[in-house]
This record gives C-alpha cells, sequence and structure tokens, in this order.
C-alpha cells in the first residue's frame, strides 16, 4: 500500500484567512493558504521542513514510521560528531591518495579541484533540500516521490525500489572491493613472497580477516566502527603529514599508483573521486531523528548544513596541498625505505578501514523469505562480503575496467542525480503546497469586504515574499542545470569515448 503524499493543500497544518470550513475547520475557497514551517526559510524552492513530528495524525502517523525505519537501517539516529564523521570520511580515501599523481599543471589543477570540492558542498544542498521538501528519510523514498507519486503505482514503486537498491549495493561492493584491491597493491610490494600461493592472496585474506570482526557490526552505530572509521581519518592525516614532510625536505614524494586503476583515474577524474559521497541523506535522517520531540529546534550543533560545510572546508584544508605538492618540480633526493614504507601503511590503512561502513550500508540481497525466517544468522552480509573478497584478486584486466566502472557510477551518483531529482520535482511534477489556488467569482461574491482584505494582504505578502525569493530560485535552477548537461552530462561523454578509446 502507497504510502500517502507528503504534503497536501487540504491539510488540516493549512491556513486560510480565519474562516471556518466543514471539512479542515477553514475554508478551501481562501485565495491564500498557507502552509507554515519553521525553516521554509532556509529551503531556496520553498520547501518543507523535514520534521518528525506533526499536528495532522497522517502525517503524525506517517513520521513515526519513517522515524521507526531509521531506527531499524544501517544508519541509525548518530549524535552530530558521529554525523561529522561520516560526512568528513569519504574526502580522506582513494580520492585524496590520488591528488598527488594527478600530473596536472598548477594553472589546471587548482582550478579543477575548487570546482569539484564546490560542487560537493553545491549537491550535498541539494540532497538537504530534496528530503526536506518530499519530507522522506531516504534516497528510495525520494526516487518514489520523484517518478511515483500518488496512489494507483505499486508495480512502478516496486520496480524503482528495486532499481535503487541495486545501484546502491553495486556501487558500495564495487568500492570496497576497490578499496581492498588498492590497499593490497600498496602493500604488496613491502609483502614477503616465499610462498607457493600467490602472495596478493595470501595479503588479501590477511586483511579480509583482519576488519572481518568489524564488518559483523550490525550498524554504523556501533563504537568499533566509529572508532575504526576515526583511525582511518587518523591514519590519512598522518599520511598527509608525512606526504608534506618529505616534500618540505625535498624528498621525492611517493605517488599511490597502482596497475588496477583504468584509464578514468588519472587527472582531473581523480579530484571528482575526491569529492565523491554516497550516504548525505541518510545521515541526514540519521542527525534529525536524534532530535528531541519535547525540543523540536535542534541546537546549532544539530545543524546538518553547518556540519556538512565544515566537513567540505575540512576536506579541502586536508587535500588541497597535495596539489601544490604534485605541481612542484620533483626532487632528485629519493625517500628510504622505512618512510616508503610508512606512507604505504598509512594509505593502505586508511582505505582498508573504511571497507566496514560500506559492506554494513549496502542494501541486504533478495534472499528468499523462507531462508531470512529459518535463521537470525547475517547471511545477506556474508554473501556479500565473501563477493567484495573475490572481487578484489580478479584478474588485472577485468579490475582495471570495474574501477572505470566504480568511477563514473560514483560521478553519476554524487553529480547527477541529485541535479536531475531537482529538476523533475520541481519544473515537471505538481507542486506539494498548492498557495494561491485560483477563486471562482461565485466565491468572491460570498466574501466580507474583511475576507476579501486579509486575503488580499495575504496575497500582496507572499507576492513580495516570492520576489525576494526569486533570485536564489534563478541561482539553483541555473546551477542545477549546469550540473546536469555541461558538468554531468560531458564528463560522462568523455569518460565514455575515453574508456572506448577515442580520447
Amino acid at each position: 500500500m502507497n504510502s500517502p503524499s507528503p504534503r497536501s493543500s487540504t491539510s488540516s497544518d493549512s491556513f486560510a484567512s480565519g474562516r471556518a470550513s466543514p471539512i479542515n475547520g477553514f475554508d478551501s475557497s481562501a485565495a491564500l493558504i498557507i502552509v507554515p514551517d519553521s525553516e521554509d526559510s532556509d529551503t531556496p524552492n520553498g520547501g518543507v521542513s523535514f520534521d518528525f513530528s506533526s499536528e495532522d495524525d497522517d502525517t503524525e502517523d506517517e513520521s513515526d514510521l519513517q522515524l521507526e525505519r531509521i531506527r531499524d537501517s544501517p544508519i541509525p539516529p548518530l549524535s552530530s560528531i558521529s554525523v561529522f564523521l561520516y560526512l568528513l570520511a569519504p574526502f580522506t580515501k582513494l580520492g585524496a591518495l590520488l591528488v598527488p599523481s594527478a600530473d596536472l599543471p598548477l594553472n589546471v589543477a587548482l582550478p579543477a579541484f575548487v570546482l569539484f570540492a564546490v560542487l560537493a558542498a553545491f549537491t550535498r544542498q541539494l540532497w538537504y533540500m530534496l528530503a526536506r521538501y518530499v519530507r522522506r528519510a531516504d534516497l528510495e523514498e525520494i526516487v518514489l516521490e520523484t517518478f511515483a507519486r500518488g496512489r494507483g503505482k505499486e508495480t512502478r514503486r516496486a520496480f524503482l525500489r528495486q532499481l535503487v537498491r541495486f545501484f546502491t549495493g553495486l556501487l558500495r561492493v564495487l568500492v570496497a572491493a576497490l578499496y581492498l584491491r588498492f590497499s593490497v597493491d600498496l602493500l604488496l610490494p613491502y609483502s614477503p613472497d616465499v610462498l607457493a600461493i600467490s602472495a596478493r592472496a595470501i595479503t588479501t585474506l590477511i586483511l579480509a580477516a583482519f576488519i572481518a570482526p568489524l564488518v559483523a557490526a550490525r550498524t554504523l552505530g556501533s563504537r568499533a566502527v566509529i572508532y575504526a572509521s576515526w583511525a582511518s581519518i587518523a591514519a590519512y592525516a598522518v599520511w598527509f603529514s608525512c606526504t608534506a614532510y618529505m616534500h618540505a625536505k625535498h624528498i621525492l614524494v611517493p605517488v599511490a599508483e597502482s596497475s588496477s586503476l583504468g584509464t578514468l583515474w588519472h587527472g582531473i577524474p581523480a579530484f571528482s573521486f575526491t569529492f565523491a559521497t554516497m550516504s548525505t541523506v541518510p545521515l541526514y535522517a540519521s542527525l534529525k531523528g536524534t532530535v528531541s520531540p519535547l525540543h523540536p529546534k535542534p541546537r546549532r550543533s544539530q545543524s546538518f548544513k553547518l556540519l556538512s560545510a565544515l566537513s567540505i572546508a575540512i576536506g579541502v584544508a586536508g587535500n588541497l596541498p597535495l596539489v601544490f605538492f604534485e605541481a612542484s618540480p620533483k626532487p632528485p633526493q629519493l625517500p628510504s625505505t622505512s618512510l616508503k614504507t610508512t606512507v604505504a601503511v598509512l594509505g593502505a590503512a586508511s582505505l582498508l578501514l573504511s571497507v566496514p561502513s560500506l559492506v554494513i550500508t549496502t542494501p541486504q540481497l533478495p534472499l528468499p523469505l523462507s531462508i531470512r525466517r529459518a535463521t537470525n544468522f547475517p547471511l545477506s552480509k556474508v554473501l556479500v562480503y565473501i563477493l567484495i573478497i573475490i572481487l578484489s584478486v580478479l584478474p588485472m584486466s577485468i579490475t582495471r575496467v570495474g574501477s572505470d566502472l566504480v568511477l563514473l557510477l560514483a560521478f553519476a551518483s554524487t553529480y547527477m542525480v541529485p541535479a536531475l531529482l531537482h529538476i523533475i520535482t520541481h519544473n515537471f511534477r505538481r507542486p506539494l503546497s498548492i498557495v494561491i489556488p485560483p477563486t471562482t467569482p461565485t466565491m468572491s461574491s460570498q466574501l466580507s469586504p474583511s475576507d476579501s482584505a486579509n486575503d488580499e494582504l495575504l496575497q500582496r505578502k507572499e507576492r513580495t515574499l516570492q520576489r525576494r525569493r526569486l533570485g536564489r530560485r534563478l541561482v539553483w535552477d541555473i546551477g542545477v542545470w549546469i550540473l546536469l548537461v555541461p558538468v554531468g552530462g560531458g564528463g560522462l561523454v568523455w569518460a565514455v569515448g575515453r574508456m572506448a578509446g577515442k580520447c
């Protein structure tokens, strides 16, 4: 059964100019219907707040259902510091390790890096506005509200739900396999090769066994997973310090190159992956799920926009110097073996310790209901983890193609999908709140002079408010179209052409 639309013009939250109605207590023929929203001024497109409490009975039941889903999801209600941790973590992974090997002149590398940092902030704000506008807690529900809103579309909704889960799981599995593979690539030159079995297979199994207890955690709220994520960021911070030290001492900085990466991982595309994110909406819902019903207005530390901006700022500060390191002349002095080993271990640790969070947030496999009821053993998670290990030891030719696919999926999901959903929701779908419905002459003739004056005053105030917001709306509309067509579409065409050997 479909859930009702998140906002309706006949909602009991709507207000008119004060006339009673036999249906909702207000006259639906009023010339202006106001849908109050405490945070509406923060949303450029007039979105509604993503609030889990409402005076409307249907909305209250729906909010309770969403809150229950969040509590049962792999990303439960988290503290502000934990949400900040998971917002910052993507900026300290593979893309950051590849920045020194971009091999681009500074006048190209610096603008490209800044561009993708700005786009990361822009797309996070898009997800934030979409979540508030449709009042939904995850990507699945946002997609369903965009393409299959209303009743009588059960088949389409079921198909879209499975499609979103498939691509979400595919991206997380491939990224986890790539991180595990790259960690092995970093450590393999320093691993003994004295056994009959491949050193890669042995190293992969050792690393997989090392993080297996973390993978067994049920949610990102697990203390072990949180500590591992902090350790991953700390490993990157030490790696960055070692890199800065070598640059300051005119020592050749060892770049994190890997023969497992495809043709797209050189130059500007590495910058796009540096700022790629996958869990913006669930983390926002997780943060909102911690707001007490008795104190619905969040504290400053619980502002998602503040945490997101702070994480991006720190991510830029922790990656931007690498652009200058790469662009500086290569010094002749070579690093010592111990220094190279330290850098490799730190880089591998930063990637390896992020694999558990990817596995935990991967959607469950569609196993038969009889199997799921027969045991409490996390069979889906175990199968996913085994699949990740198998993918990480595939032949190099397959891994290169897979790594390019990872980059394409991450690029599309980060930069193109939110822009597409925003455009469809606000330009090709009926608005969720009807602000000024037409008033028939018959209705107008029945209005008292005071009612007409009140309606006219409210309409005048609404027009003034809309004019003030017009500039911001134009900026956002232009921004999403630029993000979708020149940046997203152009980048995708270039990537496909380069993979096909035509660029």
